[in-house]
């Protein structure tokens, strides 16, 4: 399943409660780990691990030949309809309502979900079986005094699976009130479940790589639980990191290949107060002690992330350097390579590859670029009408859509090629 940018994916409301009872002992916190001796903590604890080996015609695109194994499938929201896009063959319309958005499809390409009108629907990707899943009679079941109207924050599937995770929000007079809740529901049957009740699900939930855990980042602690929300236990609390602001800040999960542990950073929790603080990388197991394999100091949280490498073997992140910034990059071994230097740097993504880093000046957003350590950054986007919401679909290749409404497909230094235009949100698989 790909990873989207969803509403309040990274960024929600600072609205979430704490959970409580949770069946185990308690958990060590982040003043628990030794930290003397980084290197040794990190040979014993790490360096021992398996390392893990973005009634309407459809307008004609471009064709591309398949890939051997997979087949690049996107699915994109057009005008308020769905359409999908498959290598080899021209776009096929899936819905004509005129309202439809935020579509979202399972790993094996053959299911999309997406809202319509505020409730969620489902339809195969031949065009076949459209039906809703959550509807507004459901979402009403959930209203109470002062909320205005339920709706659905942030939904995807589950990795190889029908099932999709939701969680919901209220509309109030004032600031949306997130439900903090996490809820499953079949795309086939449309059979719900409450996964974690209002006020104990807020966050950001990512899977291990065979579905077997899922990790729940929240404002103060990393929970670990079944996708049927059995064995729910906190592996991991810290202090939270303060935003100064109304969003809640989420660290990211990346899971080891064996699903036995994940890698994590937690970031300075009062920089504004103390901007010498660090930040801190861990590798937290799900039996066993967390270890910390390094800390450095980042700029502020709101002016870029730390990023994990999509094996969770180092991490890419913005130190303040005499004015401007610097964009970094440390791994277990705690070797700190500076790749360059600008007045403003924001962390975006990393490429497949776990070498190159996505990132942009927020002063010249226009621009896109990826860098290696060792190597000159390399511009991504070719286009004169700028960037947004760039997705690596392979280490050679990336999806990105422009300010104009165009969805571009680039493979390497050769020119991009739009696959459609008018284009509001998408979302990709790699399917047979």
């Amino acid at each position: 399943m790909a990873r989207h940018f969803a509403l309040f994916a990274t960024l929600t409301l600072l609205l979430s409660a704490l959970a409580c009872g949770l069946p185990i002992p308690a958990s060590p916190s982040e003043s628990d780990i030794p930290t003397p001796d980084i290197v040794s903590t990190m040979v014993s604890a790490t360096l021992t691990a398996v390392v893990p080996a973005p009634s309407e015609e459809a307008s004609p695109t471009p064709a591309l030949a398949p890939a051997p194994s997979t087949i690049l499938t996107i699915v994109y929201s057009r005008g308020g309809n769905i359409l999908l896009w498959r290598e080899g063959e021209t776009p096929r319309t899936l819905t004509t309502t005129g309202i439809d958005e935020q579509p979202r499809i399972s790993d094996d390409g053959q299911m999309i979900v997406f809202l319509r009108n505020g409730e969620l629907y489902a339809i195969r990707a031949d065009g076949t079986g459209e039906r809703p899943l959550i509807t507004r009679a459901y979402l009403d079941t959930f209203r109470a005094a002062g909320i205005l109207e339920v709706r659905i924050q942030r939904f995807d599937f589950i990795p190889a699976s029908r099932d999709i995770f939701f969680s919901l929000y209220a509309e109030t007079d004032g600031y949306p009130m997130p439900f903090d809740d996490l809820q499953r529901v079949n795309a086939e049957t449309a059979e719900t479940k409450i996964i974690l009740p209002q006020g104990r699900g807020g966050g950001n939930w990512t899977f291990s790589p065979a579905g077997k855990f899922f990790a729940l980042s929240q404002g103060n602690q990393i929970r670990v639980l079944r996708p049927d929300g059995s064995e729910d236990r906190v592996v991991f609390t810290f202090d939270p990191v303060s935003t100064y602001s109304e969003w809640t800040y989420y660290p990211e999960i990346v899971w080891r290949n064996d699903e036995e542990g994940f890698y994590t950073v937690i970031p300075a929790s009062t920089a504004l107060e103390n901007p010498s603080q660090p930040t801190r990388y861990y590798y937290i197991p799900l039996s066993g002690m967390p270890a910390q394999l390094a800390e450095f100091v980042t700029v502020p949280v709101w002016e870029s992330f730390p990023r994990l490498a999509p094996n969770g073997m180092s991490v890419a992140y913005v130190r303040p350097d005499s004015g401007s910034q610097s964009l970094h990059i440390i791994d277990l071994s705690t070797a700190d390579l500076r790749l360059q230097t600008a007045s403003r740097i924001y962390i975006e993504n990393w490429n497949p590859n776990a070498r190159h880093v996505t990132f942009y000046n927020p002063e010249m957003a226009s621009d896109v670029f990826a860098q290696a350590a060792g190597e000159a950054p390399a511009q991504l986007n070719d286009s004169p009408s700028g960037w947004d919401n760039l997705r690596w679909v392979s280490e050679r290749r990336f999806l990105f859509r422009t300010s104009a409404g165009e969805l571009r497909l680039r493979d390497g230094s050769a020119p991009s090629i739009v696959l459609d235009t008018g284009i509001t949100e998408y979302d990709f698989t790699l399917a047979p």
